[in-house]
């Protein structure tokens, strides 16, 4: 029953990472509430590491020394390739920081996380900068060339639609944009510049953290709508999903979660999926909560008329 439980969830991570992710890491949020509080440098610390262990190597080779790949160690490897990805870490602790605006400040689940919205802020620059660094900066100058030399790109590309192509160039040139945004955002968390900004100024530049959040919907929606226009490998249509052939009755095992493949384009609709139901919750509750605030506003204006009058 254990083992079905697992491979469950690791069924459904495969599928829907993002979903996972913001489930699981509002979980451990919640549950390490004090402990981030507490021990916030710690947890910097061991969240800059991964980004040390990617991001050195990458930099090195942009002034042509060859350096040690971590990612080629076993094991370990994967757990950096998942730190590059933003939808298993960055992304998801950002989606965290964007809903804590969003709900009932009251509920004590939200106060905890609200307690540690910085830390959280602080927490995601790591992992959203490793991804930007080398996903993002890999494919800048590719997407650059897609406009100045539309017609050569399109016939050396790996493309065979050209507004797929154009979507998903858009919005690797959003990418660039979106750091710009992030940088000084990510930085203004930090105390001690949070301190010298003031109270005033700090709250009038964390408004953009809206246009980020705009932004970071386009970025990744553009992305998986160019990748279903064009699949990358030509010509082949895989099944949405699968099962493998199973082996004769005599010797069969018991058949679990792992049995199931799901095709490329299908993971992209699940993905897709998951950002509109992430991002249009978002706006349903940020929402209803200004309502609430503005119908509140307008009872204590009320009262108060009334009370003035007697």
């Amino acid at each position: 029953m254990i083992k079905l439980l697992f491979d469950f969830v690791q069924f459904l991570y495969t599928l829907a990472p993002l979903l996972v992710s913001v489930s699981v890491f509002t979980l451990l949020a919640v549950w390490l509430s004090a402990s981030i509080k507490k021990h916030a440098a710690a947890y910097y610390t061991v969240m800059a590491i991964p980004f040390a262990m990617m991001a050195i190597p990458f930099v090195v080779r942009l002034f042509g020394i060859e350096m040690f790949g971590f990612g080629r160690i076993p094991f370990l490897g994967g757990i950096l390739r998942d730190y590059v990805h933003a939808g298993t870490l960055g992304f998801p602790l950002l989606i965290i920081v964007m809903y804590m605006g969003a709900l009932d400040a009251k509920n004590p689940y939200v106060k905890k996380l609200l307690m540690i919205r910085k830390e959280l802020s602080i927490l995601s620059g790591f992992p959203i900068f490793t991804h930007s660094l080398i996903r993002v900066t890999n494919n800048f100058p590719n997407a650059l060339r897609f406009f100045t030399g539309h017609e050569g790109d399109m016939s050396s590309a790996d493309a065979t639609h050209s507004l797929g192509a154009g979507i998903s160039n858009v919005s690797l040139v959003l990418g660039i944009l979106l750091l710009a945004l992030y940088i000084p955002l990510w930085v203004t968390s930090f105390d001690a510049v949070h301190r010298r900004m003031g109270g005033v100024r700090w709250k009038k530049w964390q408004r953009w953290s809206y246009v980020l959040y705009a932004m970071l919907f386009i970025h990744a929606v553009g992305i998986q709508v160019g990748g279903m226009l064009n699949p990358r490998e030509r010509g082949r249509v895989e099944p949405a999903v699968e099962v493998t052939t199973a082996p004769p009755a005599h010797h069969q095992p018991s058949q679990g979660f792992e049995t199931i493949h799901v095709g490329a384009q299908t993971k992209r609709y699940v993905h897709l999926t998951s950002l509109f139901l992430l991002f249009g919750s978002y706006l349903y509750l940020r929402t209803r909560r200004r309502e609430r605030g503005a119908s509140a506003k307008k009872s204590i204006r009320k009262y108060d008329g009334c009370r003035a009058s007697t």
